[in-house]
């Protein structure tokens, strides 16, 4: 059974499709759309940087330098946040799929799919974020799909609040993406799929965390 990667189906019809998958003997043009999907995260990071989202740190650092070399240096953040979203897309979809590779019996072209639909949604919320972040001068870490902002009200402890603020609505959706995908392709139960699941994105979360905290 040769099999067709049709994502908007993947993500609207994630029991159907993923029952598709385990079904399938051969997914047809995934390595195109891997490659599709790691340079257009490229792009997406590009435009999100044209705009100056995330170059806050950097504009204060170089405030005071002449026009031209502040514009090189703009120039320099465009490109380093184009490769950040290469690397990004990357990891999205080679590390989680490698780290369930390992714990369950699953093709790992299979668990390639089910990442390519997380990436998928983490690419939509980058998009949908940019106009608030334009519009409403929203901080990158005071997204109004995260649950940093609530706990803002709570306590002003930076590593709680930023670790919380990484986790976001669409984020709880990529999970719940992974786990229908995995809870059908794997024999597991239910339980031990979730607590994969849970860990590696606890994980990617806690990293996020401290790559912000130090500004990187």
């Amino acid at each position: 059974m040769n099999f067709r990667i049709k994502l908007i189906n993947g993500l609207s019809h994630p029991n159907i499709y993923s029952y598709q998958i385990r079904e399938t003997e051969v997914i047809r043009g995934l390595w195109k759309r891997v490659i599709f999907f790691i340079l257009f995260s490229g792009l997406v990071f590009g435009i999100s940087a044209y705009f100056g989202i995330g170059s806050e740190y950097l504009s204060k650092k170089l405030i005071s330098v002449p026009q031209d070399e502040f514009e090189m240096h703009k120039a320099l953040f465009v490109i380093g946040q184009i490769l950040f979203g290469i690397f990004y897309a990357a990891i999205i979809l080679f590390i989680p799929a490698f780290f369930f590779w390992m714990l369950i019996d699953v093709e790992f072209n299979k668990l390639i799919v089910a990442q390519l639909l997380v990436l998928v949604i983490l690419l939509i919320e980058k998009i949908v974020l940019m106009p608030f972040i334009l519009i409403f001068g929203l901080a990158t870490n005071s997204s109004p799909f995260s649950f940093g902002v609530i706990i803002q009200y709570f306590t002003g402890n930076e590593f709680i609040m930023n670790f919380l603020a990484t986790i976001t609505l669409f984020k709880i959706w990529a999970l719940f993406i992974e786990f229908k995908y995995l809870k059908v392709l794997t024999k597991k139960s239910s339980m031990n799929v979730l607590a994969m699941v849970i860990g590696i994105n606890v994980i990617m979360w806690l990293c996020s965390t401290f790559l912000h905290l130090l500004s990187i």
